[in-house]
């Protein structure tokens, strides 16, 4: 009886685990961190965790009374450190340093660095990333033989597409809502002006932002389906397969995923007939330089954007991509799903072209060490 105990309290305890190292993966700024504690932290480095998708350093802090604390502080992602020239080991296991930021939702000793200052040298390292656009050129869309815009890099180039213009999916309205990049309303009674909802969907998404997006499924590594595949970090890649009927959509923060859009001349699918899936059964077709990507076929186990915007099996997008120049990509979407929405409406943003670049490898893991059970 006391072993069949040990047994069950065991595999609870492992549960308890693992369930709490996974509500942490991907999770948003807005979920984990409260901007309105501000925090200033002065100690000797610990450990430098450099690891994706989050970059961590632990300092021991002494407070007034002279008892010492071990504290985890984030200050960004390694593959943008990287690109600014970052390395792990700019900081050194003993280095002093004083940290500036935001404290953590709840009880944790953790924090977001605004700053980081080496007080040997009076130097400020790890300096948050400001997001790089390409300047805006002049130079055409590649096209190929047949004169269809090219998605991808022009003959012999490389590139992906990186930054959009819009973080969150909202309604083309002239009024949009103010919202943080997360999604979060700046005022709740602003929800209306996200989209037409029906009652249920309103409130759905309300209950979401005022559980401060805490049940986003991206915190759960699970793929970013519907229209924020084109919204996550570390961008996307159409790899045009012409000869086979068919465009790849290869996403660099979802965890090697990719999308197959149709472009043989089939028909577009009935949703009755589709297997739901995250990124759904898409049929394109090209109207001038634009292509028109017919989906349906979603499952209900994502959220199409950050902020929380609820869907249904019916869900059927309408998608319109153009690129009027070699650096922009231009995405607009329909949403057309009469069980959440009480009609159809169209949002969409822009994206900037990384030329000369490769999708680097991200996988959603989070920084499983012993050191983050706080």
């Amino acid at each position: 009886m006391k072993l069949a105990r040990l047994h069950f309290m065991t595999i609870a305890g492992l549960a308890i685990f693992f369930v709490s190292m996974q509500t942490r993966a991907q999770r948003s700024f807005t979920t984990a961190y409260d901007s309105s504690r501000k925090v200033t932290l002065e100690g000797i480095v610990t450990k430098v965790d450099w690891v994706n998708p989050r970059a961590f350093l632990f300092i021991n802090v002494k407070d007034s009374g002279g008892s010492i604390s071990n504290w985890a502080v984030e200050f960004g992602n390694p593959l943008e450190l990287e690109k600014n020239g970052w390395k792990s080991n700019s900081l050194k296991i003993g280095d002093v340093v004083s940290v500036e930021g935001v404290l953590a939702r709840g009880e944790a000793r953790q924090a977001s660095a605004t700053s980081v200052v080496l007080k040997a040298s009076g130097r400020k390292i790890f300096t948050p990333v400001v997001a790089r656009r390409p300047p805006a050129a002049a130079a055409p869309a590649p096209r190929w033989p047949n004169g269809h815009v090219r998605l991808g890099p022009p003959p012999g180039g490389k590139g992906y597409w990186g930054t959009p213009s819009a973080k969150v999916l909202v309604e083309n309205i002239p009024a949009k809502p103010a919202m943080n990049d997360d999604g979060l309303l700046a005022n709740i009674a602003d929800i209306d002006k996200v989209a037409p909802f029906k009652p249920w969907a309103r409130a759905l998404y309300e209950f979401r932002q005022r559980a401060l997006l805490t049940d986003d499924p991206i915190a759960r590594c699970l793929p970013p389906g519907g229209p924020r595949q084109f919204q996550m970090p570390y961008g996307f890649q159409f790899v045009e397969q012409p000869e086979l009927g068919r465009i790849l959509v290869l996403h660099g923060g979802g965890n090697r995923n990719w999308r197959i859009i149709s472009i043989d001349g089939r028909p577009a699918v009935a949703a009755s007939e589709a297997v739901a899936s995250y990124y759904g059964t898409s049929v394109g077709k090209w109207e001038g330089d634009t292509l028109v990507v017919d989906s349906v076929g979603f499952n209900e186990k994502f959220w199409m954007t950050a902020g929380g915007l609820p869907h249904t099996e019916a869900l059927h997008l309408t998608e319109r991509f153009s690129r009027p120049n070699l650096n922009t990509l231009r995405y607009e979407v329909t949403v057309d799903d009469p069980r959440t929405y009480t009609r159809r409406w169209t949002g969409g943003w822009t994206i900037q072209w990384v030329p000369d670049e490769e999708l680097q490898e991200y996988f959603c893991e989070e920084n499983a060490d012993p050191a983050f059970n706080r």
